[in-house]
């Protein structure tokens, strides 16, 4: 499969048709694909029931934009994205050890090696199917990690 995980934080841009990500957007050649994952909808919908103050307008296009556009098509975390997510975590511990054996990994990559976990998933989901993932995150460590994921930023 050729095409485009996006992050997150590239699906508002789209939403809102900022000039900038919509023109990438629509320079993806027709033969390729721009997918979401399970693990960015769970994001987006966290941030909608949290949102303060809670828009139901903006909240109702939203889902309506996501249901037309990603939610068919949306991979999931499959059996198969657990191997990738491990090589990822191999990688990332391999680089940055934990300090101790009494720190879980997760904790370990949380708090000590700032690794997102969500993100470790969503680009184990990218690298599953040969795609490049869209984000403005930082993320080096796990950049690093994932040297065979292709990335690239939409927003700039």
């Amino acid at each position: 499969m050729r095409g485009y995980l996006l992050d997150t934080n590239h699906v508002d841009p789209l939403f809102r048709q900022e000039p900038g990500i919509t023109a990438k957007y629509n320079a993806v050649p027709d033969d390729w694909q721009v997918r979401l994952c399970t693990i960015t909808l769970g994001e987006i919908e966290a941030g909608n029931l949290i949102a303060n103050p809670y828009d139901e307008e903006r909240q109702e296009a939203l889902n309506q934009y996501l249901n037309e556009n990603f939610i068919s098509d949306a991979l999931p975390v499959s059996v198969a994205t657990r191997i990738d997510y491990a090589t990822l975590v191999d990688r990332i511990l391999a680089a940055n050890p934990r300090p101790t054996r009494g720190i879980s990994i997760g904790r370990h990559l949380c708090q000590n090696l700032h690794v997102d976990i969500n993100d470790l998933w969503i680009v184990s989901v990218a690298r599953e199917h040969n795609l490049t993932f869209c984000t403005d995150d930082t993320m080096q460590l796990l950049r690093d990690a994932a040297y065979d994921v292709q990335f690239d930023n939409w927003l700039v």
